[in-house]
């Protein structure tokens, strides 16, 4: 249940914190008085998107928090545990921050969330109703969702819709492979052909490299020839390094018998006859392994020709090339299987479908089971509210496809429609065509009044439920009022005086100026101050016999 509200710095609210209580808690105020800012704010705690202009006129943002009981909410306490966040004693605060520049956040315990995380948690707590919502009763969409929660059925109709998900999915994979299949000849010849010519060029990586560097020296050959030659003239020979570094070593060897000191030069010299001599060797053996021929040259630049055009047809490097192939033949086993693809994919669906008619069957029995209790539960809530002849029937007729024939759909096979007759020997009709604004809003009152014995959520919302009806009417829906607050939380905002008293916490709405600002407070009413806010409902003054009026009120209720 909310125990408090506070507002600070939104639209004409200044700073106000706001007490309520259990059973029924009573909003009233002059029209204009600032009732459905509360509304407002409290719409930002349930996850209402927010705006700049929700900000108070010379301030940065607009704050608002509530205190909430959650004690016996296992669903809420459920939500927290699965959300991380711990809470003590019972109770959750919900903060709600917006600021001027259109950016805002929202907490739980002080733990940041997204707004729909708000929007979810929040649903689980408060089930808020105003005049806009009645044209929901219009819609045979909220008819069936209305008949679920009742039954408490909503798991059920979830499993249906997803199982209905993945059963579309499966068609759309079956005809993407059947239209593909149409194509499949001509991408299995063109993988084939591709496979075939990369197969028989026999490539491996590194090829092309080793090529080049072939083609390098094969288009020099004449000029490597005559290197060759050249540095083989300056090591070989009489004249050549070679028999000059003998000779020196001779020489040195010679000193060394004269003189020690060239004793050590001679390692040195031989070191680098050796080295010289094995130079010449290597180059000599060079020129003897060489064959520089112009057919070796042509077919280096063929075959060289041959991985230019792979390259350019399947890929930048040969090994790009040869994964090209290693792809394709996996695709060629992917087509190839596709057919038996198709046939399980097929079975699949056979089965599914199946499956998916047994659940809807399931889920028909529960709504029709279901919608017996809830007729006759609405019908004695309608009749505690002054419609004593009323007949009340959920419709449940076959769902049926463009073609008239009965068919399942995410929701089920049914479609779900509420009827109504308001007197003796009429006929059952939709909503929409029988019942005016009063009666309407009686409907949504008994509707919401059976479904919160099914529901978890502690506090219902009532804004202006009463629209459109008066005298004992007003009364009755005063008394129907209290007699939900005995199990839940109710909070009221009315512009009847025979609803306002049968309130248990009652809170004026005030707008004030001071001349240069406006602003709006909430003050809790207590005995004259109550009964001269009844007085002023009946008659829009306090005189003798409207105070007399709002005593004989507050006393009946």
């Amino acid at each position: 249940m909310l125990e408090e509200l506070s507002v600070t710095n939104y639209a004409l609210i200044d700073d106000i914190q706001v007490s309520f209580s259990k059973g029924l808690n009573i909003l009233t105020g002059e029209t204009g008085a600032g009732k459905s800012l509360l509304v407002g704010a409290l719409g930002l705690i349930f996850g209402k998107k927010g705006n700049p202009s929700y900000v108070r006129q010379g301030c940065d943002e607009a704050n608002i928090s509530a205190l909430v009981d959650i004690s016996g909410n296992h669903e809420a306490q459920r939500w927290l545990l699965d959300a991380g966040i711990t809470y003590e004693d019972d109770q959750v605060l919900i903060k709600r921050n917006i600021k001027n520049s259109g950016r805002g956040s929202q907490y739980i315990q002080g733990q940041g969330i997204i707004r729909s995380q708000l929007e979810e948690f929040s649903s689980l707590l408060f089930d808020m109703h105003g005049q806009h919502e009645h044209q929901s009763l219009f819609s045979k969409v909220n008819h069936r969702k209305l008949l679920d929660k009742y039954g408490g059925l909503n798991d059920d109709v979830l499993s249906l819709y997803n199982k209905f998900q993945e059963i579309t999915k499966l068609r759309a994979d079956i005809a993407d492979l059947e239209e593909e299949e149409t194509d499949l000849g001509d991408k299995l010849e063109e993988l084939n052909r591709a496979i075939k010519e990369i197969d028989s060029a026999a490539l491996y990586d590194g090829e092309e490299e080793e090529i080049e560097k072939d083609l390098k020296l094969l288009r020099n050959t004449d000029k490597l020839c005559y290197l060759i030659d050249e540095a083989l003239s300056f090591t070989n020979g009489a004249k050549g390094i070679v028999q000059y570094l003998k000779n020196l070593t001779i020489n040195i060897d010679s000193l060394s018998h004269i003189d020690d000191v060239f004793t050590p030069m001679i390692k040195r010299v031989k070191d680098s006859y050796y080295e010289m001599d094995d130079i010449n060797e290597s180059i000599s053996d060079y020129k003897r392994m060489i064959d520089f021929s112009p057919e070796q040259l042509n077919i280096k630049e063929q075959r060289l020709s041959e991985i230019f055009k792979l390259e350019k047809k399947y890929g930048a490097t040969i090994k790009d090339v040869l994964d090209y192939s290693i792809e394709a033949k996996k695709e060629i086993d992917k087509i190839e299987g596709s057919g038996n693809n198709i046939e399980a994919l097929k079975g699949r669906l056979k089965l599914e479908q199946e499956d998916i008619l047994q659940k809807a069957k399931l889920l028909s029995e529960g709504r029709s089971k279901f919608a017996k209790e809830l007729e006759n539960r609405v019908v004695a809530q309608l009749k505690q509210l002054s419609l004593p002849n009323v007949r009340f029937v959920v419709d449940l007729a076959p769902r049926k496809d463009s073609n008239g024939k009965p068919s399942c759909g995410p929701w089920g096979m049914d479609e779900v429609e509420f009827l109504m007759s308001m007197n003796p020997g009429e006929p059952l009709k939709p909503v929409k065509q029988i019942a005016s604004g009063g009666e309407i809003s009686r409907i949504m009152l008994a509707l919401k009044s059976v479904l919160a014995d099914v529901d978890s959520v502690g506090c219902l919302i009532f804004d202006e439920i009463d629209s459109g009806v008066g005298g004992e009417v007003a009364l009755s829906i005063g008394e129907h009022l209290k007699s939900l607050s005995r199990n839940k939380q109710v909070l009221s905002i009315t512009h009847l005086a025979s609803i306002a008293s049968c309130g248990e916490n009652h809170l004026k709405v005030i707008k004030s100026t001071d001349g240069t600002k406006t602003k709006t407070e909430v003050v809790k009413l207590q005995d004259d101050q109550r009964v001269r806010e009844i007085a002023r409902m009946l008659s829009g003054e306090c005189n003798e016999a409207s105070l007399n009026h709002a005593k004989e009120l507050l006393g009946i209720c």
